[in-house]
């Protein structure tokens, strides 16, 4: 069985750190980006399963647009972590209503729900993937 892998796009630091240690210890493959031309050269080497985006990392001011490109070009899964508030994420031309999000500051319990939810949406690729 594959092993389900998860792209990490978060340029603070400590956040990047805590998520990928929280997803190696659940048996997940968490690949780091800074930037969004490293999450799209490991998302076409690697074709995670799942993508967790900052809304803004670096350079990047709409993380709503490399979402988009994840989704239609390569079906991957996005949630979204980020200090921004949700008029901000609303303003963006390619926001969805359903775009699952987490915003900062979050505890580890927040982040366990939206990571690891009891069901999850209704991907039949990810169908148990997530589950304690």
């Amino acid at each position: 069985m594959r092993q389900t892998t998860i792209l990490l796009v978060e340029d603070e630091p400590i956040i990047a750190l805590d998520l990928k240690g929280e997803l190696e210890a659940k048996g997940f493959l968490p690949l780091m980006a800074a930037d969004v031309q490293d999450a799209l050269r490991l998302t076409a080497r690697h074709l995670p399963d799942v993508a967790i985006l900052n809304f803004k990392t670096g350079q990047m001011t709409d993380g709503m647009a490399l979402a988009c490109l994840l989704r239609t070009r390569y079906r991957t899964k996005v949630l979204f972590i980020t200090g921004a508030r949700p008029q901000e994420l609303e303003a963006s031309a390619d926001f969805y209503a359903g775009q699952e999000v987490l915003y900062k500051p979050f505890t580890r319990r927040q982040l366990k729900a939206l990571l690891f939810p009891e069901k999850f949406p209704p991907f039949p690729e990810f169908r148990g993937a997530f589950t304690e």
